[in-house]
């Protein structure tokens, strides 16, 4: 999710930029899926989604929609546009520049509220658009707080990515710290349990924190220690959704210290308590094991 990761940057700065100056958070993104659940990217994390159903349009401010063909996304989710057609209606739509869609909520505001499809193949801009996610999440934020922020954005963003691919002059080099790199990411993975912190692992690298840091990003996407918390995360989803173990065993386990400090950070993160994942992942596990017309009797009385 390449292409995600842009549009989540792009609006996790305009927060950074609001808060420095004093204001709040213009911004809480959400990550939506059909069903919800845990959703593995195309760099194989492990992300955790609310199901569609749970939300209004209305309650939303912009809707980005990543898909693999913007071009037939629109047309062909049948269940997507029934979502939105319950909720609102469809004021323009095509794939053109800017929104795809607009859609005014069938509340009393009649508020709209923009529906940008995108590509997140790794191709970049959208079909017949020459915008790309990233232009469509700064037109967004020039038109929420003013062109000054967005082009701050959009200079931060570039010097992000401008780093990342970035290339050396000694190729020698590249494989030797690449191979470093890597190997730090095993040695993470090998002692998440432990106290460890990123200095002990750009040790393990036999490199400076600093460098450490900017190459682990260059190498994987994400910084060191992000890569140490989706690790803990993934350990401790598992262990939820596959044992009945306390919460505060758990923790111990992924390093997490106790049972109170993983459930702030797994809210933080997922938007809900570890013992709330846990009865989810158990209610899915019947649920597969259900008839169709269970499962949609279930799920209704879930929603209600």
């Amino acid at each position: 999710m390449l292409s995600t990761g842009a549009v989540s940057d792009a609006f996790r700065l305009a927060n950074e930029f609001e808060t420095t100056r004093g204001d709040e958070r213009p911004y809480r993104i959400s990550a939506l899926s059909d069903k919800g659940g845990l959703v593995t990217s195309s760099s194989s994390l492990l992300i955790w989604t609310q199901s569609l159903e749970r939300f209004s349009l209305a309650d939303f401010h912009a809707f980005f929609v990543a898909c693999r063909d913007t071009a037939e996304t629109a047309e062909s989710n049948g269940r997507f546009l029934s979502w939105i057609s319950r909720h609102g209606s469809i004021a323009s739509r095509g794939i053109q520049q800017g929104a795809s869609l607009a859609v005014v909520c069938k509340n009393p505001l009649q508020s709209t509220v923009p529906v940008f499809f995108f590509d997140d193949g790794g191709g970049g801009a959208s079909s017949g658009s020459s915008a790309t996610p990233t232009d469509l999440a700064l037109a967004q934020i020039e038109h929420d707080l003013n062109s000054d922020i967005a082009r701050k954005i959009a200079r931060a963003l570039q010097t992000i990515y401008v780093e990342r691919d970035k290339p050396e002059l000694d190729d020698a080099s590249i494989i030797t710290t690449a191979d470093k790199i890597r190997e730090s990411a095993r040695w993470i993975k090998e002692n998440y349990s432990k106290a460890i912190s990123v200095a002990k692992a750009a040790e393990s690298a036999a490199m400076s924190k600093r460098n450490f840091q900017r190459r682990f990003k260059y190498e994987f996407g994400i910084t060191p220690l992000e890569y140490l918390l989706r690790t803990r995360f993934e350990v401790a989803c598992t262990l939820l959704r596959g044992t009945d173990l306390p919460v505060d065993k758990i923790a111990r386990r992924c390093g997490m210290g106790d049972g109170n400090r993983l459930g702030r950070l797994f809210k933080e993160r997922y938007g809900v308590s570890p013992t709330q994942f846990r009865a989810q992942q158990h209610i899915e596990s019947e649920e597969r094991r259900l008839t169709p017309e269970e499962v949609w009797v279930t799920s209704s009385e879930i929603e209600r």
